[in-house]
């Protein structure tokens, strides 16, 4: 089936949709966390085929005939108005022993209103489990870039890629030398933050990072 995408309507962004997609890091007995995200809605017109029923026939001289059902609108009083159900007929070369068969044939193209849905990670939920209470914590990084998170050492490691340095496509590309980066080191008793701008390695301290530094806020500030 040949499908043409041919045009898009309209796109919405979905603030009030914000979808929570909570993920547990199995590795990490007492830390959890969860993925905020933002949705768009993009609205299109999908073109697709429709099928119909087709009927090949031969006759007694071996003459083969093609029929083909489909429906006129003259729209005389409006858009699918004064209809009437009508019939192609084409004549073919046949098979010698095929008396008649059916098959499927494009009879027409129906434009279809699709809609993709594009979600975009923008915060951090961290839940540290201390025992007696639960301990809630958000990286809000919707404006300063992007981040990817993973477990070591029973520890949770958040690290985070400037939107001016190559995280620019919502992305995040990595934090070689020159790129303005900085990580969270999140465990059960303490937190850690690190920064880098043109060295290789992360440091409390980094002269060269000049960026506002993203917080650990407590959830909902």
């Amino acid at each position: 089936m040949k499908i043409n995408k041919v045009l898009v309507l309209a796109i919405f962004l979905v603030s009030a949709l914000a979808i929570t997609v909570a993920s547990q890091i199995s590795q990490v007995a007492s830390i959890s966390i969860e993925e905020k995200q933002d949705c768009t809605i993009t609205y299109y017109n999908q073109t697709e085929n429709v099928y119909d029923y087709v009927t090949r026939e031969r006759d007694a001289y071996g003459n083969c005939k093609y029929f083909s059902n489909f429906t006129l609108c003259l729209n005389t009083s409006g858009p699918n108005t004064d209809c009437s159900a009508q019939q192609r007929i084409y004549n073919f070369s046949c098979i010698t022993g095929k008396e008649s068969y059916q098959s499927y044939e494009v009879t027409d193209n129906l434009i279809v209103l699709k809609n993709r849905t594009d979600c975009h990670t923008n915060s951090y939920l961290v839940s540290v489990d201390k025992g007696s209470a639960i301990v809630k914590k958000e990286i809000d990084f919707s404006s300063w870039g992007a981040c990817i998170y993973n477990a070591e050492n029973n520890c949770l490691i958040v690290t985070c890629q400037s939107i001016y340095d190559g995280a620019n496509d919502g992305q995040f590309h990595g934090c070689k030398s020159g790129t303005s980066c900085q990580k969270f080191i999140i465990c059960d008793d303490k937190v850690q933050v690190f920064y880098k701008n043109s060295r290789n390695d992360f440091v409390a301290e980094d002269p060269t990072f000049h960026l506002s530094k993203l917080a650990l806020k407590e959830a909902g500030q």
